[in-house]
């Protein structure tokens, strides 16, 4: 007998175990789960840079320092953003992600996703 056929297919590791797969799919799950959070969060910070872009505060910091402000106004703005999301934002991050949520949920289930709901 050759080394060749003597030698298994599989390892005892390598064999399939229903236990290991649900570990997968249970890491794969919270893996899921934090980027939708991630995305909700990413996505209110925007919504509320918007929201301080519109609402003149970049002007007021440009009068407050000149031109060589006016160039860093837009990070200053974002970064704020950022920071009030980070810290609950308007509580729109729960809503936001209660939808990705949904539409990750129905786009799995049927293979397309509903923008119109």
């Amino acid at each position: 007998m050759s080394t060749f056929e003597s030698t298994p297919l599989m390892t005892q590791a390598q064999t399939l175990d229903p236990a290991r797969f649900a570990e997968n799919s249970a890491s794969a799950d919270s893996a899921r789960e934090a980027d939708l959070r991630a995305a909700a969060k990413d996505f209110e910070a925007a919504f509320i840079g918007q929201m301080l872009k519109f609402s003149g505060l970049g002007d007021a910091l440009v009068k407050g320092g000149g031109e060589d402000v006016a160039a860093f106004t837009d990070f200053y703005i974002e970064k704020f953003a950022e920071e009030l999301a980070e810290g609950g934002g308007f509580g729109l991050q729960d809503k936001f992600y209660q939808k990705l949520k949904l539409q990750s949920t129905e786009t799995e289930a049927n293979g397309t996703l509903d923008v119109k709901s």
